[in-house]
């Protein structure tokens, strides 16, 4: 290759590592293929059943106006042990929210998995529903995992 034809090139790499290598740049702006990050962060014993409190996080560039979320509940060995719609919307774009919900005449020591089973409704703008599955990332800082 002529020293012509590798500099533009040299540049554009150097551009890139420049980039990725500075966090400010590169996170200023929510992308569109971010993720919408959905952690199950505590169980806690309420009267007759268990408090589930899920901390949202939009990193997408799509406001939800509407997340509505079929999850389905194990116990310990793996038994379906509950089904439940949950309302994860609406979310605004790079904001995050807790939210709770209460699964009663459960108890959270019998809680081993939560599964996102299927997404009931998504209405997200730039975002077609098809792909609102696809863009939740499901995490679990409780003793329970969660998932899809």
């Amino acid at each position: 290759m002529t020293q012509q034809r590798l500099n533009p090139l040299f540049r554009m790499v150097a551009a890139a590592v420049v980039l990725s290598a500075s966090p400010s740049l590169a996170q200023s702006a929510p992308s569109p293929a971010g993720a919408f990050s959905l952690e199950l962060n505590r169980l806690d014993a309420v009267d007759g059943g268990c408090r589930v409190t899920l901390v949202e996080k939009n990193g997408t560039a799509s406001s939800f106006s509407a997340l509505k979320l079929d999850l389905v509940v194990f116990d310990g060995e793996g038994i379906v042990a509950r089904r439940v719609g949950v309302d994860a919307g609406p979310l605004k774009a790079g904001r995050t929210v807790v939210k709770t919900f209460d699964l009663k005449g459960l108890a959270c020591e019998s809680v081993g998995r939560l599964l996102i089973n299927d997404v009931l409704s998504c209405e997200a703008g730039g975002l077609a529903s098809d792909a609102c599955l696809d863009v939740v990332e499901p995490r679990s800082r409780a003793s329970a995992t969660f998932d899809k």
